[in-house]
Parts: C-alpha cells; structure tokens; sequence
C-alpha cells in the first residue's frame, strides 16, 4: 500500500478525532478544518520531496514509504507516526497563527456581551468550557487542552510544546485559577463577595 492510501486512511478514519483536537485548540469548526488540512498537507509534502537525495529519480520526485523503510531523513520519523506527527503539526500551525493575528486583535472591534447562565446540563456544560478556554493566552489554552483533553503527562506536554516542564506547570497554574474565574458558578461568586 502507498503513502496515498496511508494517507486516506489517516484522514478517513482519525479525521474527526484531527478536527475535534483542532477545535479544542482554536475553539472554530472552519478553523479546526483548515488546521488538520494543513497539517495533512505539510504531512503529504514530508513524504515526497523533489529531488530528494539518495533515493530513485522518477521525474524528479522521491517518496518514502510510511514505515519509514529508506528514509534517511526527517522524514522517515513522521512516517513511522503519521498522527502523532499531524497533531504536532496542527499545534505548532495553532500557535504560529495566533502570533501572526496577534497584531490585528488589537485594533479588532469590540462587542460587550454580558456572561448568561443556563441551567447546567452537558451542552451548556460544554459550551461554558469552550467559551472559557478562549479567554486564555494560546500557550496557556494549548496546555490546558494536551493535558486534560489529550491526557498527556507534564512531561509529554513539556515536549510537545518544546518548553521545560516547569513553564508548563505554570501555565496551567495560571490557566485553572483564569478558568476557575470563568466557570464558578454565579451564585458562589456573589456569596463570596459579601463575606
């Protein structure tokens, strides 16, 4: 089987867990999209390289095969872990995007929307999760979400981002008590203020 069909297969088959890990990220369906086709894409062009060295020229182009056999690259370890790889891909994309944007938050419109309570059930749950986590900075939220939503350790966190294990402890210090602001409920707000 080629890397063409390998790379149907990721696609079909974990796309909707792709797209849910980039929504947890950036909190937009059409975004979340348009990160895991990136990443598939930046994917793809890891596989087949023009004219890579050492390997056959077939009109100028070179392809490694998914299990890595002949990879005398980088290339060779994003084979062997194709989703691992696409997930990486999709933080970094999530993270650089945001810096580049950054500038233009700034001078972005403002619309003043009151917090409203529902009566809690698991959408509404949900959706005050969502809205919480787009509060936090992106490196912040991006530890929040490999943490608690990818189950990773401190540690695997720590080398997913590229940062020390203790910054990640720090961030998600800084996240829970910004999230504990956000999603404790009204009432204990209020009954805290008039102690």
């Amino acid at each position: 089987m080629g890397w063409h069909e390998d790379l149907e297969t990721l696609a079909t088959e974990r796309g909707g867990a792709l797209v849910g890990y980039a929504y947890t990220l950036c909190g937009d369906v059409r975004q979340a999209e348009d990160l895991v086709q990136e990443a598939l894409v930046r994917y793809c062009s890891r596989l087949v390289r023009p004219g890579g060295r050492g390997g056959r020229a077939t009109s100028g182009m070179r392809t490694v095969p998914l299990d890595g056999a002949g990879a005398a690259d980088g290339a060779g370890r994003s084979a062997r872990y194709p989703e691992a790889y696409v997930r990486r891909t999709v933080l970094n994309l999530y993270l650089d995007g945001w810096r580049r944007n950054k500038k233009w938050a700034d001078i972005a419109p403002r619309v003043a929307v009151e917090d409203v309570r529902f009566p809690d059930s698991g959408v509404t749950a949900r959706a005050d999760i969502v809205h919480a986590l787009t509060r936090l900075p992106p490196r912040q939220r991006a530890c929040v979400v490999l943490r608690y939503f990818e189950d990773q350790t401190i540690a695997q966190v720590a080398d997913s981002m590229g940062t020390a294990p203790g910054t990640v402890k720090r961030y998600l210090h800084d996240a829970l008590r910004t999230l504990r602001d956000v999603l404790e409920p009204v009432d204990a707000t209020m009954e805290g203020k008039q102690r």
